[in-house]
């Protein structure tokens, strides 16, 4: 009986002990200020933005964010490759490098078996060369994202006051039924840091 009664003991000792220390909180003071400046890197139009496209009266339609951290590319290809240049650029407007990751959020999907859809990245000015036979392909570039897979570029650094060109480069084999519409999300990741982004 005794021994039932320290054993109680004890447990009411440890739940007391419990309920004391559970019952202590402890307040610091931190600060946070939050000074938004104006974006550093940004999109611009390319050289072939908003220029005439195949079917009608369609155009290469970039359409860009009212501070330009967003960007909408609207394309009209056709079967076999259509190349579209230069139609929009990623700009370094500070005075320090900055290292940027294109990634796939939303892949695009409803194409025809076999089709590619490829975002190219040129250096800014740098010169195109498509080659081979049947389907050119592009060489000359600084790197490229399948926008048909979740994927993403190796960092990409943009000195003070450069930028990088994008292309997008479409193959759609014939015989079959050209889709409607497909779309793709990416995200732009720049950070002054080469530490890989989440």
């Amino acid at each position: 009986m005794r021994f039932d009664r320290r054993i109680l003991a004890l447990v009411a000792v440890a739940v007391f002990t419990s309920i004391v220390f559970a019952s202590v909180f402890v307040y610091y003071p931190v600060s946070v200020a939050v000074s938004p400046v104006a974006p550093p890197v940004y999109f611009e139009y390319g050289t072939n933005a908003n220029q005439p496209d195949l079917g009608g009266a369609n155009t290469i339609a970039v359409n860009l964010g009212s501070n330009k951290t967003s960007l909408e590319i609207t394309i009209h290809p056709t079967y076999q490759v259509s190349y579209y240049k230069n139609i929009s650029l990623i700009v370094n407007g500070d005075s320090k490098t900055y290292y940027v990751t294109l990634k796939v959020v939303t892949t695009a999907s409803g194409l025809p078996a076999n089709s590619k859809l490829v975002l190219y990245v040129y250096s800014k000015g740098a010169a195109r060369s498509l080659s081979g036979h049947p389907t050119p392909t592009p060489s000359g570039y600084h790197t490229s994202l399948d926008l048909t897979t979740t994927s993403q570029t190796p960092q990409i650094a943009i000195t003070a006051g450069n930028a990088i060109e994008l292309d997008v480069y479409v193959y759609i084999p014939e015989g079959y039924q050209l889709p409607a519409s497909v779309n793709a999300q990416l995200l732009l990741v720049y950070s002054p840091s080469t530490e890989t982004p989440p």
